[in-house]
């Protein structure tokens, strides 16, 4: 390899590692001017060159370019056996945002088949099992939407008898007036009752299921 290449390659890399971090749009166009010249550098700068260029992508909101890019550097870190990239832990970090990234286009279940797999890794990752469980609030078991629908229902029913109340019994049945408002009062709190219950009963085990599975990750590590 020429002396005249190694000095270029060594120039792209300084002009690389000038850039500001934060300049997302800069390192975007940086590496998209430069693509070509990357298979040629050392693999350790060609790997930092596309870490950053990937997380630019992520921090730009361009999820979806995102997610074409970041498998092949994941699978690119394992072959090398590359842990860190400029002090941090390069996979783990690419791992979360690919399922921040499922998550933000309401991909939700890659996005916990992601997580889970980072949480076997690395029990510790909090932010891992936060947005784990944000997923799993969101994507609403089958008990949460049948208690939905019949809440639903209820409330509809609470207003079907309230146009009756006003139209027909208070006009014409007053007598039984205040057995329709106890009526309508009991199957309005019933739904709220159920509604609200039930949200709060899939949270609490989307939040239980998470714990208990980090802690069998955790004993697993430790045997």
């Amino acid at each position: 390899m020429s002396s005249s290449f190694l000095t270029y390659a060594d120039d792209l890399v300084a002009q690389y590692r000038e850039l500001d971090p934060s300049a997302h749009r800069e390192i975007i166009r940086f590496y998209e001017v430069n693509r070509n010249a990357l298979p040629h550098l050392d693999i350790h700068d060609s790997i930092e060159i596309e870490f950053g260029y990937i997380n630019a992508l992520f921090d730009a909101g361009r999820f979806e370019p995102f997610l074409v890019c970041v498998q092949n550097l994941l699978e690119t870190l394992i072959f090398y056996n590359i842990k860190y990239i400029s002090g941090e832990d390069a996979y783990e970090k690419l791992l979360f945002r690919k399922a921040a990234a499922h998550h933000q286009l309401l991909e939700l279940t890659t996005a916990m088949q992601v997580l889970w797999e980072l949480l076997k890794i690395n029990p510790e990752n909090q932010a891992a099992a936060y947005l784990l469980k944000r997923c799993l609030v969101r994507s609403e078991s089958v008990l949460l939407q049948n208690a939905k629908a019949f809440s639903i229902f209820l409330f509809l029913l609470s207003a079907l008898i309230i146009g009756t109340e006003l139209l027909i019994v208070r006009p014409f049945f007053d007598q039984y007036a205040s057995q329709a408002e106890v009526i309508r009062i009991s199957i309005f709190i019933i739904a709220l009752l159920l509604l609200v219950g039930a949200d709060g009963w899939h949270r609490i085990s989307s939040f239980h299921h998470v714990n208990r599975e980090i802690e069998r990750f955790r004993n697993s590590k430790s045997c």
